[in-house]
């Protein structure tokens, strides 16, 4: 598949700015080659010692929470054999991520405002909406 123009322009501001740590720029290359592609398609493109050093799941965590990729579906990946997450990348920059010394009791309150708020909308709420509300729930 051929990546979007949009995430090639997202993918050299992000380098030249900066804007990822060394470790999670150099995985965010990796599916920037194969996307869409699950973590072990995109590790199998990465040099010996970037791999050695990288092989984290972690890196996608990351990088979905600041944004930059998303979980496009679930399939059976080329290299390991297993039923795994796809990834892709989003058009958009590394958002800061705020770090927040909010109890688990206010982050239970949050989420399920969101959901009241969601189902009031329920006619106009977009995915989008829906899979902000699903990330809020799982951090908690």
């Amino acid at each position: 598949m051929k990546t979007r123009q949009t995430s090639i322009d997202c993918y050299n501001k992000i380098k030249s700015e900066g804007l990822l740590s060394n470790m999670r720029f150099k995985v965010y290359e990796a599916i920037l080659r194969k996307a869409p592609c699950t973590s072990g398609e995109a590790f199998a493109t990465m040099t010996t010692k970037e791999n050695q050093i990288s092989q984290s799941r972690a890196r996608f965590t990351e990088l979905r929470e600041l944004g930059v990729i998303y979980e496009v579906q679930n399939r059976k990946c080329k290299i390991t054999g297993m039923n795994v997450i796809e990834w892709d990348l989003t058009d958009r920059l590394p958002i800061k991520i705020k770090k927040c010394n909010r109890t688990k009791k206010h982050k239970i309150d949050d989420a399920l405002n969101s959901l009241r708020e969601l189902y009031k909308n329920k006619d106009t709420s977009t995915d989008q909406d829906w899979k902000l509300v699903a990330d809020l729930i799982k951090s908690i």
